[in-house]
């Protein structure tokens, strides 16, 4: 009977085993958990530059990004319900702003249009409800009526020369866009902004064609879905040919890029 002892007796330090690392294990992915960055600190951040950079205080805005781009990996973007599209333009944004603040020869009002970029990106990334970049398009959208008035007066240069500011005013949003949105929801709207880039603005047809803009911005905006290709955009699909084929070459290469980056900062 007795000679059962030590076999009982190892049985219960296997067990005891099993449940210390078992608790140690618990505790190991709890504190893993608790170390995780959560994005919002990072929008936080992201405020703060730009604010930093609009009072021309690029010295203090490139700490907060340094600060940024050593926490940037702790964060779980997993638990942001990210694609790895939305994780690249995120990412893209954070290098942007970075290349800003080192540029000692960028126009400083373009420096703080790429902070600002950066910092709708996070945000978007953050807010499920009516991100700011959507405000800022709202007012882009309203822009446009200046320049239907242009062309209804015959100034076609003067629209022309609005159109490329509405652009610099896009380019400002586009990332918290990609950030935000599905792909498919807005390829169309960027895809007829190329090919508004592409036209000769002394067609009479061009009234038409800002008012097809503006619903593209609206549809993005207000979350609109289309079953299937609205007639006016087959037209651009047609007209546009090769920007269209570059332009999903680029989606493609984007999506390769944004895995490599991702897998890069999930080894840090």
């Amino acid at each position: 009977m007795t000679s059962n002892i030590p076999g009982k007796r190892a049985a219960w330090i296997v067990s005891a085993a099993a449940v210390i690392l078992m608790f140690f294990h618990t505790h190991h992915l709890q504190a893993q958990t608790d170390a995780a960055l959560p994005l919002e600190k990072v929008d936080d951040k992201a405020a703060a530059m730009h604010d930093l950079a609009v009072n021309g205080e690029f010295e203090e805005a490139k700490a907060v990004h340094s600060w940024i781009a050593g926490r940037l990996p702790e964060v779980s973007f997993d638990d942001y319900d990210m694609d790895t599209t939305q994780l690249t333009a995120l990412l893209r944004a954070f290098d942007r702003a970075g290349t800003a603040l080192v540029d000692a020869d960028m126009d400083e009002a373009e420096r703080v249009r790429i902070i600002l970029a950066f910092r709708l990106s996070v945000d978007a990334a953050v807010t499920t409800s009516n991100p700011i970049w959507k405000e800022y398009a709202r007012t882009l959208s309203e822009r446009l009526e200046p320049l239907k008035e242009n062309l209804k007066q015959g100034n076609t240069n003067d629209a022309e020369q609005r159109f490329h500011e509405w652009q610099t005013g896009f380019e400002i949003i586009r990332s918290a866009m990609y950030t935000s949105e599905k792909e498919e929801d807005y390829m169309p709207l960027v895809s007829y902004i190329r090919y508004l880039d592409s036209l000769n603005w002394e067609d009479n047809e061009q009234i038409p064609r800002i008012e097809t803009l503006q619903r593209f911005m609206t549809d993005v905006i207000e979350n609109h879905t289309r079953d299937g290709a609205d007639p006016s955009l087959w037209a651009v699909i047609f007209s546009i040919g090769s920007i269209l084929f570059v332009s999903l070459t680029y989606t493609g290469w984007k999506k390769y890029k944004g895995e490599k980056q991702h897998d890069r900062m999930r080894d840090k």
